[in-house]
């Protein structure tokens, strides 16, 4: 499986006061911009691709737990996959037929469909099975913090190149 092609972003505290500072050091999570257009085996029938200029965060684990369960870690490939979905509510995937080279698929799923796939996903990819069920169950719980954020907003596609 070759690895997504990733961009850190910068955590803002230039030009902030020195509580400024502290704090986004303390609060603010690191994001992460796919720097290429990455394709991923979903299973054999369904190639999917995470277009470029995707930003994420990784997992979103407490860091107080970073020391066991890296947002960026084990849990990468599942977490990329995972906060796509959240976000737009669909994958696009390499379309096998005549036309368009890229198609939608999954649209509409909803929150649950992309918490399952978050597990499956984890379990093909690491092997993990407690880490995964670990990561799984407050994402299950509280996923939908996330989940109804994203749903206020009205995001553009973001179609791969």
């Amino acid at each position: 499986m070759d690895m997504p092609i990733l961009k850190p972003l910068p955590i803002k505290t230039r030009g902030k006061s020195a509580f400024g500072r502290l704090k986004a050091w303390i609060t603010e999570v690191r994001t992460w911009e796919v720097a290429e257009n990455w394709e991923y085996q979903l299973d054999p029938d369904t190639r999917i691709i995470i277009p470029k200029g995707f930003v994420f965060d990784g997992a979103s684990i407490p860091r107080i737990l970073w020391a066991v369960l890296s947002p960026t870690g084990l849990l990468l490939i599942q977490g990329l996959i995972h906060d796509f979905g959240y976000k737009y509510d669909y994958l696009w995937a390499v379309n096998k037929g005549e036309g368009e080279k890229y198609i939608k698929i999954y649209e509409g799923k909803g929150q649950d469909f992309w918490d399952e796939l978050f597990y499956r996903v984890g379990r093909e990819v690491n092997e993990m099975k407690v880490i995964n069920a670990l990561a799984w169950l407050p994402l299950s719980l509280f996923g939908f913090i996330a989940w109804n954020n994203h749903r206020d907003n009205d995001y553009d596609d973001l179609k791969p190149e």
